[in-house]
Formats: structure tokens, C-alpha cells, sequence
């Protein structure tokens, strides 16, 4: 049998960077921003210098960010200077008992911090309400602490004997992180959040003219489909006093053509009603009681982008779980279950190449094989901060990446299935803990500079996995299989499961909606060149490029090689590296019957 070609037994080298056409020095400068990047993998596979320069050791991040201070963090710096300097003036200049000279320190602190916050750290923030309710709210929240602090200052200063200015600064540091979260996340909302503009009431989105949305609240993940004009709605969103009586289990019911879902706290718990018309041209209504429209997180990602993706399945079009890139060819589209490492991939090949965004989480893709970018804010994790500057993001930010990222990771997402088994509300769990501790989610172009994209026809599909090397060409039913079960894993939590077995949408019923996604996704991906590769660690981004450049896959070796450099180079020794290098030898590509009988 011929081998077919394109599948060498030695892959073919670069001679020079100009030969490649996604080498980043021949990407025409009008259609991307100059950026500071390195090139593809080399021939001589030597370990990434890029990696080095933004995976350094954790203990050096965390030096680093402890010493470049966000404006945030020096209006704390200040308010503890503030406060301490109140409260030896109340104690010592003017006599008051110290712990009442504490409650007066704090009323001062608290104003200067407020003003520098509203004034200096967020000026530039476009904000609602009143100044008035913020101060209040502001203040409201450092009394509160104070019920911590006093407590605290008493025990070291009266019974540890330690001097009362020491154990202030104790007791402010004990409060710090609970004060920075509710004045990020509550008073002064939207450090990264995209401004969104409500009309008559309701926010209005336009997803690729394909969806129409109306909500009577913001949806940060579809933030870059807000329009500022009145839509005619596909899906409507209203907030409704729903809920009933107390039960004793959670549970998913149809009653009169409305499909109901009830936890067991009733009113106090997550409800909401789907309606589904049978006459096309009608809306969609999706009615949510009072807490999922309080976890705006929650309501999106447990209810709206379900129904959004059966919906675009009844326009021919499929809301596909992957991340995307608009390259020189093309897209690539990157497809893996959730937590494989697809954020800090595209994060890493955009900072290296001139490409352009289409999505990190979710797109939209035709059955004429055009992808259409669906830009949601990124969910950002410790491993995905090591894949960008660290200045992008400031030092209480980054602090506080390391609570926010864990409680949202996968380990916390299994904890929230665990318990998800068991008889308690967990959509209403999962709601709370988005109220209280926010996802970590950041725009693209606040973390790196690039360009976004719009729409690009799928060159590539890249079907990515962890584990032990392996580098082969699926069929393209393996292909499509390997895309919807990593779709699928997107939509795991409580209630998909239950809910989503009962929708029907022009005419077909669940599984034959599924039925179509799967025809128009074979559609969608028939022509593209498409690849299963399989490594243990995170170097996604030193492979693609040469994936998508010489259309194979690279052999096992060459895998296996990178990935031992990948994880050398994680703890900063170059030397190591070298020393550590395989020798590449030719390995036999999995093949697969298509492929074999186009080579006959």
C-alpha cells in the first residue's frame, strides 16, 4: 500500500521563516496588529523560549505581583495608613478608649478609600446609580467588618498584650479579601465587564442575525451582541414571581405545554417556566424568579445557552463547545472537554501569531462550514494567568485569581455534581456561590492585544486530549462524535440533564433535534482537515501551528519530545531541557480507513 501522501516517515523542515506562511513576519500587516511573538516550533525542536518567559515558577509570579500594586491595592496601602494614623490621634492625642478610637479611624479611612476608589481606581468606569448609595453601601460594608476587627484587635491587644497599632493592622488584613470582593464585585461592578445599554427596560442582543434576545438583565456573556435598538425576540426573558411551596426533591415537569423546573425551598429556591410556541415567529419565553436574575452567571449558562443551542439548531446552525482562531488558511478550530487547556492555548498562539479571535468557549458554525466567532468573556484559571503577562491583570486581582479560579474549576464543578446527586437545591447552591464569589471572567483584549474576528471558513479541527501521546487522522464520524460529546460535556450541571430532554422546537422533539445538529455538523466540518492529538501536558500552542501548517499530524516522537520539553521547561531549567531531549525517531502515524483507501 502507498502511503498517502502528505504522511512522510521524517516530517518535512522549514528552511527559512519566510517559507512558512504562518510564520507571523509574512502575515500581512494590514489585517493584524504588530505584536511581539515568536515563531512556530523550530526544526531543531528546541524548548520554547516563550514558555520560559510566561510560565515562570509560581513563587516568582507571586513575588512579582506583590511587587507591582494595582491602583486598588495602593488605596489600600493608604486607607491603612489613614486609619492607623486616626487611630493613635483618637487614642493618644484625644484619649479615647482604643476600641472605640477604631470605630472613629474606620469612618475616616473609609471616606478616604471611597474617594479615591470612586474618583482615581474607577473613574474611568462608567457607573449607575448614585454616589450617594455607593458611600453607603461602602460604609455599610467596612461596619460590618468592624464586627470582625474589634473582636480581634481586643483579643491580641488586651489579652496578648500585643500594642494596639500591630494588632489593628492584623485586624484590617483579616478583612481585607471580604471587603475587596464585595466592593469589586457589588459597589463598583464591571472592572472587565463590556458596557451593555438596556431599552424600555430590557437588553437587547442580536447574535450573528441569526438569534434575537431580549433580557431584563445584563448577560455579560453575550455583551458583544448588544445593540442599542429594539429587537423583535426569539427568545424573551422576563422576570416573574415563580417558585410554589416547599418540596421534597428538585424536579423537571410539563404542564400545559410549559416546561417547569422547582427546587425544593420553593420561592426561596431557583425556578423558572420555558414556553415553547408551536407556531413559528412567536418568541421563546423563558420566565426566571428573582435569583436567577440576581446570578446573571447561572441564568446564561444553566438556561439561556441551552435553549440558544437547540434554537440555532432550528436555523441550521450548530453552537459548537470549542475555541477558534482566524489564521492565514482559515480557522482552526480547537475542540477538548472542559479544563483540557483551550483558553491558555489560544491566549499563547495569539500573543505568538498574528491571528485573530473568534472564540475561546463557544462559536456558531454553518453547514456550508463557516464559523461565526461567538466572543464570550474568558474564565480564567491559575494555569491560564501563567499563559499571559502578568501585569495584565492587577496585583488584588491576581490575588484573588487563586480562590475565584478554584472554587469555579473542575475540581469545584465535580464537588457541585457530587452534590448535585443528592437531595438538596443545587441550581440554587450554584446560584449563591455566583452571587457571592463571581467567575473570574475576563475579555480577550484585556488581557493580550489582538484582533478580533468575525467569521472565517473552518481550514482545520483540531481535536485536542490529555494523556499519552498520540497523534492520528480521525474519520470524519469519529470527528463528529469526538465534537458533540465535547459539546455535550459543556452542558453537564443540573438542570440540562433534565429539562432539556423535554424541549421541542419547530416540529422536532429532542432527539431529533440532535439528529439534525449531528447532519449539520457533518456538514459543517466535511472539508475541513482535521487531526487527534493527544499529549500530557499543556503545549498545545507550540503544536498547532505546525499541525495546520503541513496539513499531518506529527508523528508520535515528535509529540512525546515536545511534551518531555513542555514539562522540563515548566520548572525553568533550560540545561535540563537539552539533556532531557529525545531522540526523534520515525514512528508509525495511526492511520485511519478513509485515509488509507484515498491512498490506493
Amino acid at each position: 500500500m502507498t502511503a498517502p501522501e502528505g504522511l512522510p516517515g521524517e516530517p518535512a523542515r522549514l528552511t527559512h521563516p519566510s517559507d512558512d506562511p504562518y510564520h507571523p513576519a509574512v502575515t500581512p500587516a494590514s489585517t493584524r496588529h504588530p505584536v511581539e511573538h515568536e515563531g512556530p516550533l523550530s526544526a531543531e525542536r528546541q524548548p520554547s523560549r516563550s514558555r520560559r518567559l510566561y510560565r515562570r515558577p509560581r513563587v516568582r509570579r507571586i513575588f512579582r505581583a506583590l511587587a507591582s500594586p494595582s491602583k486598588f491595592g495602593l488605596v489600600g496601602i493608604i486607607g491603612i495608613v489613614v486609619n492607623q494614623a486616626a487611630l493613635y490621634f483618637f487614642t493618644d492625642i484625644l484619649g479615647v478608649y482604643y476600641l472605640w478610637s477604631a470605630v472613629l479611624a474606620s469612618q475616616v479611612s473609609t471616606l478616604n478609600n471611597f474617594l479615591l476608589t470612586e474618583y482615581w481606581v474607577f473613574g474611568d468606569r462608567q457607573l449607575g446609580g448614585s454616589r450617594l448609595w455607593r458611600y453607603l453601601a461602602f460604609n455599610a460594608i467596612n461596619i460590618a467588618t468592624l464586627f470582625i476587627r474589634i473582636p480581634v484587635l481586643y483579643v491580641l491587644t488586651d489579652i496578648f498584650g500585643v500594642f494596639y497599632l500591630w494588632s489593628n493592622l492584623v485586624a484590617i488584613a483579616a478583612t481585607f479579601g471580604v471587603r475587596y470582593l464585595v466592593a469589586d464585585n457589588w459597589i463598583w461592578a464591571g472592572r472587565d465587564r463590556r458596557e451593555q445599554r438596556s431599552i424600555a427596560g430590557y437588553y437587547q442582543y442580536d447574535v450573528q442575525g441569526l438569534i434575537r434576545i431580549q433580557s431584563p438583565v445584563a448577560l455579560p456573556e453575550l455583551a458583544s451582541f448588544n445593540v442599542e435598538h429594539v429587537v423583535e425576540p426569539d427568545l424573551l426573558i422576563r422576570r416573574r414571581l415563580i417558585g410554589g411551596g416547599p418540596r421534597l426533591s428538585a424536579g423537571t415537569f410539563e404542564r400545559d405545554g410549559v416546561i417547569h423546573y422547582r427546587e425544593q425551598l420553593g420561592v426561596l429556591s431557583t425556578a423558572f417556566d420555558v414556553t415553547i410556541p408551536e407556531e413559528r415567529g412567536k418568541p421563546i419565553i423563558l420566565d426566571a424568579n428573582w435569583l436567577l436574575v440576581w446570578s446573571h452567571h447561572v441564568l446564561y449558562t444553566n438556561m439561556v445557552e441551552p435553549l440558544l443551542r437547540f434554537m440555532f439548531v432550528d436555523r441550521d446552525h450548530v453552537l459548537l463547545h470549542c475555541a477558534a482562531i482566524d489564521a492565514p488558511e482559515g480557522a482552526i478550530v480547537m475542540s477538548a472537554l472542559t479544563d483540557t487547556g483551550k483558553t491558555s492555548t489560544v491566549l499563547r498562539l495569539l500573543m505568538h501569531h498574528s491571528w485573530g479571535f473568534l472564540s475561546d468557549d463557544m462559536a456558531i458554525v454553518s453547514p456550508a462550514g463557516e464559523l461565526l466567532a461567538y466572543p464570550k468573556p474568558m474564565t480564567l484559571s491559575s494555569h491560564t494567568m501563567s499563559a499571559v503577562n502578568e501585569h495584565a491583570l492587577p496585583m488584588a486581582d491576581r490575588m484573588m485569581l487563586a480562590i475565584r479560579s478554584r472554587l469555579h474549576s473542575r475540581e469545584g464543578r465535580a464537588v457541585g455534581h457530587a452534590l448535585g446527586r443528592m437531595p438538596i437545591p443545587i441550581v440554587t447552591v450554584n446560584a449563591w456561590v455566583q452571587i457571592l464569589i463571581p467567575p473570574p471572567k475576563y475579555h480577550v483584549t484585556s488581557l493580550i492585544d489582538c484582533d478580533m474576528a468575525d467569521r472565517s471558513t473552518i481550514d482545520s479541527i483540531i481535536l485536542m486530549e490529555r494523556g499519552e501521546p498520540l497523534a492520528e487522522l480521525p474519520t470524519l464520524e469519529a470527528t463528529v462524535d469526538r465534537l458533540l460529546t465535547n459539546t455535550d460535556d459543556a452542558y453537564t450541571f443540573p438542570p440540562f440533564s433534565t429539562f432539556s430532554k423535554l424541549i421541542a422546537i419547530g416540529g422536532r422533539d429532542y432527539e431529533a433535534l440532535r439528529v439534525r445538529e449531528r447532519e449539520l455538523l457533518t456538514a459543517s466540518v466535511d472539508k475541513a482537515w482535521r487531526v487527534r492529538v493527544r499529549v500530557r501536558g499543556h503545549n498545545w500552542s507550540d503544536l498547532i501551528p505546525t499541525l495546520v501548517r503541513e496539513k499531518r499530524p506529527l508523528l508520535e516522537a515528535d509529540v512525546a519530545a515536545d511534551d518531555a520539553a513542555e514539562q522540563t521547561d515548566s520548572l525553568d531549567a533550560p540545561e535540563a531541557a537539552v539533556a532531557a531531549e529525545p531522540t526523534l525517531e520515525p514512528v508509525a502515524v495511526a492511520s485511519v480507513p478513509d485515509v488509507e483507501a484515498a491512498a490506493r
